[in-house]
């Protein structure tokens, strides 16, 4: 399982408040992962290279949507975007293993999950994955704004005490304390979101150079706000309640609410052209997701 999407799957499952809550998303992660063992299309059009990773998380999604809690869906779209190709079914067998730890760390008061030890590399992406789950619960673009001030403020504070600094990277005092620090010295001050990504920076695995980590939280938290905004180039205006729907489609796409500038572009013979951060989407997509999309339809519901 990617470091990545390891990251991502422990804010899902840290959000989920109660161990029945988390043992329920682990059955509903088990059983997906069976029917990608059942159902051959399922499992070749998920992992299939050739469709772009965006449209396959769409649709992943689109499919789960109703049928498990929120959180399986997210889950299961974010390691079919990021997953490595025939990596997927191990992965979800992965996931399971770590719901259920997660679901044990929860039945015990003041205990977290552990993370095991990483290169510098994966810790990052752990941290990006985390970061990407907890932005998507911001619904709107200032308390992004907000938690990357925040953070700034946070590695600011970091590089002025080396005493502080040494005493929260030192893996040798337990997380628990050192996340008590933290709280102690943070928790009135900044908001929630800001506060989880601290606690899991210092339960990431690698905490040798904090104040770079948060400045490149920072960084992410920027990128966030791209994301959530998109640009879309039309030969003719659209009316409202197509800027509303591909608004929907597009949330889709990337995992978060999505705001849509339309561009009136003459250039544009055809179709739409779409740029989200730095995803850009040609309109031919659309024909593709459809295809997929009633493809994979009858082997999920039939399982």
């Amino acid at each position: 399982m990617r470091d990545l999407v390891r990251g991502y799957a422990s804010a899902t499952f840290g959000g989920v408040p109660t161990a029945e809550g988390r043992r329920r998303l682990a059955g509903e992660l088990g059983s997906f992962g069976a029917a990608l063992v059942r159902f051959d299309r399922l499992r070749e059009a998920l992992g299939d290279t050739s469709i772009p990773a965006p449209v396959r998380r769409a649709v992943a999604a689109d499919l789960l949507e109703g049928r498990v809690s929120a959180e399986c869906a997210a889950v299961v779209a974010f390691a079919v975007r990021h997953e490595r190709p025939g990596e997927l079914s191990p992965t979800l067998a992965a996931l399971v293993t770590l719901a259920e730890e997660a679901a044990e760390a929860a039945e015990t008061p003041g205990r977290s999950p552990v993370e095991p030890p990483a290169s510098r590399a994966a810790a990052r992406e752990r941290i990006q994955g985390y970061a990407e789950r907890v932005f998507q619960g911001l619904s709107d673009p200032a308390e992004v704004d907000r938690v990357g001030d925040e953070l700034f403020s946070i590695a600011r504070l970091l590089d002025g005490s080396e005493r502080l600094r040494a005493l929260l990277a030192d893996v040798d005092v337990p997380y628990a304390e050192r996340a008590g620090v933290a709280e102690d010295l943070l928790g009135a001050r900044v908001s929630p979101a800001t506060m989880r990504l601290t606690r899991y920076v210092l339960r990431s695995g690698r905490t040798r150079d904090l104040v770079g980590t948060f400045e490149w939280l920072v960084e992410l938290a920027a990128r966030e706000r791209g994301l959530r905004l998109a640009e879309v180039r039309s030969a003719l205006p659209l009316a409202p309640e197509e800027s509303e729907r591909l608004a929907t489609a597009l949330g889709r796409l990337v995992g978060r609410s999505v705001s849509v500038r339309v561009v009136v572009d003459e250039r544009v013979l055809g179709g739409l052209l779409v740029a989200v951060g730095d995803l850009v989407i040609d309109g031919t997509l659309r024909h593709r997701f459809e295809q997929l999309r009633e493809s994979l339809a009858q082997p999920v519901g039939a399982a």
